[in-house]
């Protein structure tokens, strides 16, 4: 696969990190980077981009905001797989120096955003701009690369040495706790602060000894620090900052001590890996007792060198992104096959749109297929298996062990469902670049079957059914134009005949399901990623998703969701979890309404299996 980098600066430092620092384990997995700089006064070098943008799988905009709408429409014209890359509040850059905010990078993040496939973000404030602008964000924290940066032996050496690293423009957070330090500096004579940048500093009141940044002594440097600090005043531009002192003082063993400003509090646990510090005397506390405890400086980096092995390495950064990559490169281009896909009739203009990107599978299915099921049993894996309580929404926790899942009634909604205004708008469809980026799940179920039970669900449970609706015989709703038997069998077909043959697909059935659910819900997993499912969690999950057992939660109202709460505990019919029984619509059609659903039948795809 070849990515295309699209670097302002191509010597920055976060240009190094998230991008050339990863060259190498990227050609370990098959991803071929070609960087291209493009200053915003070099027309020949957007001209480049542009050119170059068609010979590569992927397009990355690396903090690149500076391409106009008419140069934004042409990259995107050259190739539409493009993902945007940052690690800064690029657009309140004004608020760096603090500036007033004049909304012009503003405008022109969310004109960049708004052309990329796919957002890639530091941190979780970032990513949430992101996703105002209309696109899901990836968020991927710049990391550590554990090659370079090697644990400390010596925690305890003479004198106390607090340092500081990065670039000259930073150099006013440290001011900002001068009087911190000139404190610390009465407090404990021979006290020095090593500051490691580009540029000089001075501070009445502290001895300061500066060191040219080099590459190759940076491991050396941060190696001498005792305490690595990081203050920040607080503003939008200092949320957006993703830690990453932080890290490489953790890198190499050294305590820290951070302000308690965006980012930071995610890195340290207050008093377990480091300290927070919110006001001067907060910075002298903290300081203080890390300067008279070496065993406490050497507890913290040990501990914060843990924490980066685990979550904050450069090669599982770099598998992360490749495995984004690979996402994004399979969503088509400009084939006749993609322009057909759009003439069948996939939009979603509506605020909805958000809710249904941004997935690692997306299942679909009519409504009464077993989606409750199914989603039961995945949400209870997947909470137990990262020992969190259980909900239907696990992404709320934001942990990356946990896929993000999508269900969707997709086109059965909006055709049973949607005003007119909400149809114009696609207000129920998934957004075409998600089914074409995430794996999707068809979940089936006899159409007779589901029917009957969507009849039930109308008359019995939903409050918002019209009244001549639910006057209605089931006979009468059984050839019914909008949720009729033939309104389940043409969406389905119609959702086969758009996805049915990619390799992004897999089609599941009701039945098979309740037949071998042990099998069947492995099987599940092993496409969502999860090849060797968790024991403990997988029983938990089987057990708690049976029917009886939802049956008797749903009764008691345990869960915290109307969708799984009973409309009438005196009314079986009404329940969400109703029986589950294949065939039972047997129980309920005449023999004159089974033969016309017997008929209905031979108009489905017979790639289904079902037959009359």
């Amino acid at each position: 696969m070849k990515i295309l980098c699209v670097v302002e600066h191509g010597n920055a430092p976060s240009t190094r990190l998230r991008l050339r620092d990863c060259l190498d384990y990227y050609a370990g997995l098959d991803v071929e980077a070609t960087v291209v700089p493009t200053r915003r006064s070099s027309v020949t070098e957007r001209l480049r981009v542009l050119k170059e943008a068609r010979r590569h799988d992927v397009v990355v905009l690396f903090k690149t905001i500076g391409f106009n709408e008419l140069e934004l429409g042409l990259l995107q014209r050259a190739n539409r797989r493009i993902i945007f890359d940052f690690d800064d509040a690029v657009m309140f850059r004004d608020q760096k120096h603090r500036r007033p905010l004049r909304g012009k990078d503003f405008k022109k993040f969310l004109r960049t955003v708004r052309h990329c496939a796919a957002v890639v973000a530091g941190n979780d404030f970032l990513a949430c701009f992101a996703e105002a602008a209309g696109r899901r964000a990836i968020i991927l924290p710049t990391s550590i690369d554990l090659r370079r940066y090697h644990l400390k032996q010596n925690f305890d050496g003479p004198g106390v040495t607090i340092g500081w690293v990065g670039l000259s423009d930073g150099l006013p957070y440290l001011r900002h706790i001068q009087p911190a330090l000139q404190r610390l500096s009465e407090m404990f004579p021979g006290l020095k602060l090593k500051v490691v940048s580009d540029k000089p500093l001075q501070l009445d009141g502290v001895h300061v000894e500066n060191d040219p940044w080099q590459l190759e002594t940076e491991q050396t440097n941060l190696a001498s620090f005792d305490i690595g600090i990081m203050p920040l005043w607080d503003s939008v531009w200092t949320r957006g900052k993703c830690g990453y002192k932080i890290l490489q003082y953790m890198g190499v063993g050294t305590a820290v001590v951070a302000s308690d400003v965006g980012v930071n509090n995610e890195i340290i646990s207050h008093g377990e890996n480091g300290f927070l510090a919110r006001t001067q005397d907060d910075w002298v506390g903290a300081l203080s007792t890390l300067i008279q405890n070496a065993e406490q400086r050497r507890t913290f980096g040990l501990r914060g060198r843990e924490l980066i092995e685990k979550r904050y390495s450069l090669e599982t950064f770099a598998q992360g992104y490749a495995k984004l990559l690979r996402e994004v490169a399979r969503i088509p281009g400009e084939s006749a096959d993609s322009r057909g896909r759009r003439s069948f009739g996939r939009w979603n203009f509506s605020s909805r749109a958000r809710e249904l990107s941004g997935g690692d599978a997306v299942v679909i299915s009519a409504p009464k297929s077993g989606r409750t099921w199914v989603r039961t049993f995945l949400c209870a894996y997947f909470c137990k298996r990262t020992g969190k309580p259980f909900t239907l929404r696990p992404d709320r926790y934001h942990e990356p062990d946990i896929p993000r899942m999508i269900f969707s009634h997709d086109f059965a909604e909006q055709r049973m469902k949607a005003t007119l205004w909400e149809r114009v708008r696609g207000k129920y469809l998934v957004p075409a670049r998600e089914l074409a980026r995430a794996h999707v799940i068809l979940l089936v179920r006899d159409p007779r079957d589901a029917f009957v039970s969507l009849y039930m669900q109308l008359v019995h449970r939903t409050r918002e059914t019209p009244q001549e609706l639910k006057e209605k015989s089931i006979g009468d709703l059984l050839r019914d134009r909008r949720y009729g038997i033939m309104s389940i069998i043409k969406t389905m077909n119609n959702w086969f005949a758009e996805f049915g043959r990619r390799k992004n697909f897999t089609l599941l059935h009701y039945e098979s399901l309740r037949a071998a659910p042990e099998q069947n819900f492995r099987n599940l997993l092993s496409t969502l990623g999860e090849t060797s499912p968790d024991p403990e969690a997988f029983n938990y999950a089987l057990e708690f998703s049976d029917f009886a057992n939802m049956q008797r939660l749903e009764v008691a109202g345990v869960f915290d969701s109307k969708i799984l709460r009973s409309r009438d505990v005196r009314n079986p019919e009404s329940f969400k979890v109703r029986r589950g029984k294949v065939g039972g619509y047997r129980d309920y059609l005449s023999p004159e309404d089974q033969e016309f659903a017997a008929d209905a039948l031979k108009h489905l795809d017979a790639r289904f299996g079902y037959t009359a």
